[in-house]
């Protein structure tokens, strides 16, 4: 089934086209797809999710007919984190959208440090002052840490059954 569109928006649209031989006028008004827009209004006839009214999505067409396929402003869009340290862990506050992830960013956003590559998820925890390995706490269960023992008596032996690290 064919629908027939209006003379005065195809003509305008396709006065440049007459002009190439770029199209058939008996094809600048039809709606193939029937999608309220004639073939001279739109990129794909074909397809009746493809219109200048459309949303984009990720799936390789232009869906909303811009010129620009899969744009970051896609609907289903993903949103990438930067990986500036090459941990392999994304910074939760540098993002950008895109259907693809951009050069250097990652899918995750668990890095709490992504200045230094040392300072990640699956760091190894140190005593230096610093969440190594970005769980919240510093200094906890540090692969480094001292074992003392209590000195309750005061003669410089510590106690074996009484330590903290």
């Amino acid at each position: 089934m064919f629908i027939l569109l209006s003379l005065t928006a195809c003509f305008e649209t396709n006065l440049n086209a007459v002009e190439e031989e770029l199209c058939e006028p008996q094809d600048w008004f039809v709606d193939a797809d029937g999608d309220g827009y004639a073939a001279c209004e739109e990129c794909d006839d074909a397809n009746v999710n493809v219109s200048p009214d459309a949303e984009e999505f990720c799936d390789g067409i232009d869906n909303d007919c811009n010129g620009f396929v899969d744009e970051d402003t896609a609907l289903d869009a993903s949103t990438w984190y930067a990986d500036t340290d090459s941990d392999g862990y994304g910074d939760p506050d540098n993002t950008a959208p895109g259907c693809e992830a951009p050069s250097g960013y990652l899918d995750n956003d668990q890095d709490c440090d992504d200045s230094t590559a040392d300072i990640n998820p699956s760091a190894t925890e140190l005593c230096n002052s610093l969440d190594d390995d970005c769980n919240g706490a510093v200094d906890d269960n540090a692969a480094d840490a001292l074992t003392w023992y209590t000195d309750a008596d005061a003669d410089s032996y510590g106690n074996p059954d009484s330590s903290v690290q």
